[in-house]
This record gives structure tokens, C-alpha cells and sequence, in this order.
């Protein structure tokens, strides 16, 4: 077993982790990134398609810059969201990451004459090289700085569990490298949750395989105060075929360089979303597309699952080839294009709630846990959003940092996880192997806590979910007994992280009894602001769950209803 001692442990290597980790190099503290994949190549933070200009950027008016704002809080998190720090954050893009993120060399998409392309509408967006593909130069460009800076990293190594001092203060991380089998244990004043926010526990699913919900179900175990768990996004329009294609996207959002972008038909080829005519705004397209789409499977013309189309075949296909990556899938497939439509399905992206924050500190509910990006619960996506959480965690780290003690670990925590790691990879069961068993995971999730949920539903998924961790977990097959590189193994770790997940993401959608945004009750279908415009705040009681409401201000922007149909809500 390996020790290794630094200031700060940062678990994960995307927006959020690599700019926390920059920030904290830049002050002189030593951080060392945690990453389950490789640092800028993995997670949530790569398939980042755009850039949202905030404030007067690239000469935004004063009206685009208050469409900006809103459609953060009322459109991107439901009024989910502290508006105070909804502005802070605003005002640090604008003044900050852009202006950083083009000294650092990332090339923003221009037109013929040198100027930058954007899109069109209240709210604009650039891209770094094309639209679509932002996230890839992006991390590419943090992974380079992080390399230059020499700040050590820990690759292919997934975090198991938080080791907590004898005063209950986070003070370390235990590990296990995957490439060697070695357990590492990292030892720090301060661990900074940053593992992203697209958990793959559905079927379908834009988070890549080191998505399992680890950051919620470390946390949660340490003690940590959850908020708002129930609260997942969705593609719409993610392609149906080939099932390894699910990350592949149509999108009908403001294209660069265009007035239009693509349509939605359904199963009888009538059109049933086209963003110029129904969401002429540009404010709230995942939401509004997911609306329109379910009044069409209520109908009995498509599904969640496929059934409907996306495609460009009222565009002139050099206004899509020239800006963005939404014409590859199309000759890939051997499709004519624009004249052919691709069928589509929708796909779990990434989640609205996580770790409850102090938004002024990062600290979570737990001494020394900090949190940064979407893992945590104050905010919803965004690659901005979740760099302005690197820089602020920093901040708030280095102006604590030298009066927190250093305390050793208790030998006996270090033990524990060891003993669990190794019954995990010692299982000599006769039932499913872990991919198997994640994958049952997954379709439980997908038929019964999916697009559309109700009590029955629900209910009945903390029943399989009791079953799966009494009688399924502790049957499943390990063939591979051995330490390195066992994916069995990791993939058996992930499953114990996903079922921790799973049961208080159903939990809380029984706990809300609202539909909101993405979230829809069949049973409660009324978006409640009377009772329901809070925080769903899920804390530790005995071996349980305990529920409290917290409300939020609304300094800047207001509903304007107390009751309405969710579908007919624009948000």
C-alpha cells in the first residue's frame, strides 16, 4: 500500500477538478488530482458542445445579457438556484474565462473576415472549433496546462471511500490504480468532490463508463447533506441505432451561422418541434424539446426509446457542415444529407442535484469535504459554470488552508475499506458477473425511474434495489482473481456505488410531489411553486433518510404562477 501526502486532493479530472487544481498551483498549494479515466480525456466535461456568452461579450446588448441570466435561473435550473450566486458567476465569465481560456490559445470558431461565430437569438453561444465538439479542445488545452504546470496526478485510479479523522473531518481519499492493483491512500487538508454530474445509471446514457454516481455515494456515506437528487436532465435527441451511437447528437438547438437548426417529426412524419417556431427564444431547448416530445408518446406517436426523427432537410446543409459536427452521424450512416432523417431517443445527460454546498465556501455539510462542478447540487451543467467552481473552491481553500490541522487517519477506516475491496474482488458467487449486474442496474432505473415516474414505479424500484443489494450483489460471479487491471473488479466497485445512488435518487422523486422542469410525475403532473420552489434536501438519520425543504430567494427573476400543467410550462 502506498501513502502519499499533499495539501489537497482533487477526485476528478474535468472542468471542474483541473481549473481547482490550476488555481490552487497558482497560490502555491500543492494539489493532486484523483482521476478514474485520464485527466481532460474522460467524464462530462469532453462532450461539452458549446460556449453561452454571458453578459456584453462579443457585444451582447444589455437585453442579451438579462436573457443570459434568465435563462440560467428560470430556464437551465427551474428557480432551482441561488440568483445571487447565479449573477457572481455571470459576472466572473464574462470578466474572466473567456478572456483566460483565449490567452491559455483556445481557438474560438471565426468566419472568413476574422470575426468569432456565434449563434443566433436571445441567447448566443460560440464554439471552440465547431459546434458540437467544444468539450475536446477544451479539456484538451486544461490537460495541457495541468502537464505544464507538473501537477501530480493519480490516472486510472478510482477513489473508494473518504477517510475521515477522528473528529469526523475528511482528511484523506483511499484509491485503488487500476493498471497495478495498488491500493493508494492520500492523505490532505482538504478533498474537493469534483466527479461530475453525468451518472450513468440508465440504459441509455451520455455519461461515459466512469460515470457511476461515485462522487454521491462517497460523499453520502461520509455523511454528506444531498439536495435535489431527483432532479435529472435529458437529451431528446440523442441517435436511437446503433446503441453505441446514444452520445451522438441531433440537436434542435440555434446552430452558428444559421436562423435555423433541426426539426422533430414523429412516427407519422408530422413535425412536432422546430426551435424557430416553439422555442423562438432559444431559452430552454432540452426542456421544451423533452415537453413536446412527451405530448407525442402520450399520443401514441413515438416513444422514449425511438419511434421520431431529427434531421436538417429544410437547411442548406453548408450553414451545418461549415460550423458544427451535426452532419457526420448522417454520412457515417450512409444517409443522404439534409434529405434524411435520423430516428432519435432519448438519453439521461446529466443531473441537477448532488452535494449540498455552502455557496460562498464550496464546504459541504462534512469538515473538509469541499465540492466543485456538477456533482455538486447549486447548479445545473455548464462547463463555465463548473470552471467558476474551480476557481471559487480554490479561493475559498487557500484562505483556509493554514489553520486546518493535519490529523492522522484512523488505521482501522483504512483497514475497513481494504477488507471491502478485497471481498469485492475475492466474490465467489454463481450469479451475474458486475457488468451484468450494472446493466440490470441500469434497465431497473430506466423502466421505472426513467423519463416518466409515479409511487408504484418508484416504490417498487426500492424493492429491487433492497433485492439487488441483499441477494444479487453478494451472488455476483468474479472470474478474474487477480489485482491489475481487473475490470471485474472495478466494474464491482462501481455497481456498490450505483445501487447507493440509485436508492436516493428514487427516494427523492417520491419525496417531490411536483413535476418541474425535466421532472415528471404522472401522479403529480401540477409544477407547485406554492410548495415546491425549494431545495429537496436529503440528510443522514440512522440508517435512513430524513427530508427538509429550504426555500429559495428570488431577488431577480419570479414564476409568475403558483399552479400550472408542467407540459404547458415553458421552463
Amino acid at each position: 500500500m502506498r501513502k502519499i501526502t499533499t495539501d489537497v486532493a482533487v477526485i476528478g479530472g474535468g472542468a471542474a477538478g483541473c481549473y481547482a487544481a490550476l488555481c490552487l498551483h497558482n497560490k502555491g498549494i500543492k494539489p493532486l488530482i484523483i482521476c478514474k479515466g485520464l485527466v481532460g480525456k474522460s467524464g462530462a466535461s469532453l462532450f461539452a458542445g458549446n460556449l453561452v456568452l454571458s453578459g456584453r461579450l462579443l457585444g451582447n446588448t444589455e437585453e442579451q445579457a438579462k436573457n443570459t441570466a434568465e435563462f440560467l435561473i428560470k430556464y437551465h435550473n427551474q428557480f432551482l438556484i441561488d440568483q445571487q450566486w447565479a449573477r457572481r458567476c455571470g459576472e466572473w465569465i464574462e470578466k474572466n474565462y473567456y478572456r483566460e481560456l483565449e490567452e491559455a490559445g483556445l481557438y474560438f470558431r471565426r468566419d472568413d473576415e476574422g470575426n468569432i461565430v456565434t449563434s443566433p437569438g436571445k441567447i448566443r453561444s460560440i464554439a471552440a472549433n465547431v459546434q458540437g465538439n467544444s468539450g475536446v479542445p477544451f479539456m484538451d488545452l486544461r490537460r495541457k496546462q495541468i502537464l505544464r504546470a507538473g501537477i501530480e496526478r493519480l490516472e486510472e485510479t478510482t477513489a473508494t471511500a473518504l477517510l475521515c479523522d477522528e473528529d469526523g473531518r475528511v482528511g484523506g481519499v483511499f484509491c485503488l490504480d487500476i493498471l497495478n492493483g495498488e491500493y493508494v491512500v492520500v492523505l490532505a487538508k482538504a478533498v474537493i468532490m469534483a466527479t461530475g454530474y453525468s451518472d450513468r445509471l440508465h440504459v441509455r446514457s451520455t455519461g461515459t463508463r466512469e460515470m457511476s454516481a461515485d462522487g454521491i455515494a462517497l460523499a453520502w456515506r461520509a455523511g454528506a447533506t444531498l439536495v435535489n437528487m431527483e432532479m435529472q436532465w435529458w437529451h431528446t435527441n440523442d441517435a436511437a441505432y446503433p446503441p453505441s451511437w446514444q452520445r451522438i447528437q441531433i440537436y434542435p438547438n440555434p446552430m452558428l451561422g444559421s436562423e435555423k437548426s433541426a426539426r422533430m417529426v414523429n412516427a407519422q412524419g408530422e413535425e412536432f418541434f422546430n426551435q424557430q417556431r416553439d422555442d423562438p427564444l432559444a431559452f430552454g431547448p432540452y426542456t421544451v424539446q423533452l415537453k413536446a416530445l412527451a405530448k407525442q408518446v402520450h399520443a401514441g406517436k413515438a416513444s422514449y426509446e425511438g419511434g421520431y426523427y431529427a434531421g436538417f432537410d429544410h437547411c442548406d446543409p453548408k450553414e451545418v457542415e461549415t460550423y458544427t459536427t451535426y452532419a457526420k452521424p448522417f454520412h457515417q450512416l450512409g444517409l443522404n444529407f439534409p434529405g434524411d432523417m435520423l430516428e432519435t431517443a432519448v438519453t439521461s445527460h446529466y443531473r441537477q442535484g448532488g452535494i449540498d454546498v455552502d455557496i460562498a465556501t464550496m464546504r459541504s455539510s462534512v469538515p473538509g469535504l469541499y465540492v466543485a462542478g456538477g456533482v455538486g447540487g447549486h447548479s445545473n451543467g455548464l462547463i463555465a459554470l463548473a470552471t467558476y467552481d474551480g476557481f471559487s473552491v480554490a479561493e475559498s481553500i487557500a484562505n483556509n488552508l493554514d489553520g486546518i490541522p493535519s490529523k492522522d487517519i484512523p488505521q482501522q477506516s483504512i483497514d475497513r475499506e481494504v477488507k471491502r475491496l478485497s471481498f469485492l474482488r475475492e466474490s465467489g458467487g454463481n450469479g451475474l458477473s458486475p457488468v451484468q449486474l450494472k446493466e440490470k442496474i441500469r434497465k431497473m432505473m430506466w423502466k421505472k425511474a426513467g423519463v416518466e415516474k409515479n409511487e408504484s414505479d418508484l416504490r417498487s424500484a426500492l424493492s429491487d434495489i433492497e433485492e439487488i443489494r441483499n441477494h444479487v450483489l453478494p451472488d455476483v460471479r468474479i472470474m478474474n482473481k487477480t489485482k491489475s487491471v481487473n475490470y471485474e473488479w472495478l466494474d464491482a466497485i462501481d455497481a456498490v456505488n450505483m445501487l447507493d445512488a440509485c436508492e436516493l435518487i428514487v427516494q427523492s422523486s417520491l419525496e417531490r410531489k411536483e413535476s418541474r422542469g425535466p421532472f415528471f410525475r404522472q401522479d403529480f403532473p401540477l409544477t407547485d411553486n406554492n410548495e415546491w420552489l425549494c431545495a429537496n434536501v436529503l440528510k443522514k438519520s440512522g440508517n435512513g433518510v430524513r427530508f427538509e425543504r429550504r426555500p429559495y430567494e428570488l431577488p431577480f427573476f419570479q414564476p409568475g404562477f403558483a399552479l400550472r400543467d408542467n407540459l404547458e410550462v415553458p421552463w
